[in-house]
């Protein structure tokens, strides 16, 4: 089980968590297989844990009013998955977590989270980081989205996520650009 961690305890080594301090977080959380189109997090649910990617794939993606999916990010192996805004404030999500993929996650649950952040402030430089890159993400999204054109967005998207486009459906990429599937099968000519 030890090495579904691997990942995150470089990480934690980096900002200088000790082996008592990786223990805890170790007992505090748990590992859990997640079975192809299984729902992490349903939009309207509140978020008590965040999730970290061993293995697979997630999409997370709003409805829309007239039922259409809008997908806002992916999650691949070694990031995050969570509406980390909805966790902190204790609102409900306005996003749903779809595995596209038979995955594997770490279960981290907030309450703990938050118990490490008080225990040490190596634990609150690890979730900054990890918080940083969520936020520098988002910022690039909203950019490729205000200013790019289609085909920009296509290949910011192939940039992004390498390889992707061979794992899911084109429905979803088109999803994630936000034009229809056959404007990306006309683009994509």
């Amino acid at each position: 089980m030890q090495y579904h961690y691997e990942a995150l305890h470089m990480a934690a080594l980096e900002v200088g968590i000790s082996a008592e301090e990786w223990e805890w977080f170790v007992q505090g959380t748990s590992v859990k297989e997640i079975p192809r189109g299984t729902t992490l997090i349903r939009a309207g649910e509140r978020v008590q844990h965040a999730y970290f990617c061993i293995q697979g794939c997630f999409r997370l993606y709003y409805t829309l009013p007239d039922g259409k999916d809008f997908n806002v990010a992916f999650t691949l192996e070694q990031d995050y998955a969570t509406s980390y805004a909805a966790m902190v404030s204790g609102a409900e999500s306005p996003y749903t977590i779809e595995a596209l993929e038979e995955s594997a996650v770490i279960v981290i649950p907030y309450d703990a989270l938050l118990h490490f952040m008080e225990a040490s402030h190596h634990w609150e430089r690890f979730v900054r980081k990890a918080v940083e890159r969520l936020y520098i993400r988002k910022e690039e999204r909203e950019r490729e989205l205000l200013c790019l054109s289609a085909l920009e967005r296509y290949e910011a998207f192939l940039h992004k996520y390498p390889g992707l486009e061979n794992r899911i459906p084109q429905y979803h990429i088109a999803a994630y650009i936000g034009i229809s599937p056959v404007s990306l099968s006309r683009l994509l000519r």
